[in-house]
């Protein structure tokens, strides 16, 4: 009967254990804490950036501000990141005469402008709104 009362201690203390190492792997308290305290938009802007990385936050802005939901778009992050536009139901288009072109993460080469740079179709547009390198860019009529 002691040997029984041994193993079951020896049982529970290994699960508390392993329950412990698997709350610090995946960061338990700390991913609870920001679900209970930050709302959808922030988080995702954590995660993803404002403006590096995917740029969560600028598409998201953008997109809010200037109602692109259905307006033909091309999204280009220069730093070679996966674009989030399935996340907005956006209709994007890879064709060089799109409305709207969205260019993120963009560093220019020695100082030049966007209309100069390595984009040569960006001839054809204007700057709408710009934040550090993160560009929303209007087709000229």
């Amino acid at each position: 009967m002691k040997f029984l009362n041994y193993k079951k201690t020896k049982l529970l203390f290994f699960f508390f254990i392993f329950l412990i190492s698997i709350f610090k792997f995946f960061n338990t308290p700390y991913n609870l804490y920001s679900i209970l305290n930050w709302d959808y938009e922030n988080r995702m802007e954590q995660n993803y950036g404002f403006c590096e990385r995917e740029s969560w936050g600028f598409y998201n802005y953008v997109i809010k501000k200037y109602n692109l939901q259905k307006i033909n778009i091309r999204i280009i992050n220069d730093e070679g990141f996966v674009t989030l536009e399935n996340l907005f139901n956006i209709k994007e288009s890879y064709k060089e005469n799109a409305e709207f072109v969205i260019l993120l993460n963009y560093i220019s080469e020695n100082k030049e402008g966007i209309e100069n740079g390595k984009y040569n179709f960006l001839k054809n547009y204007s700057i709408q709104y710009r934040y550090k390198n993160c560009y929303l860019l209007n087709l000229n009529d």
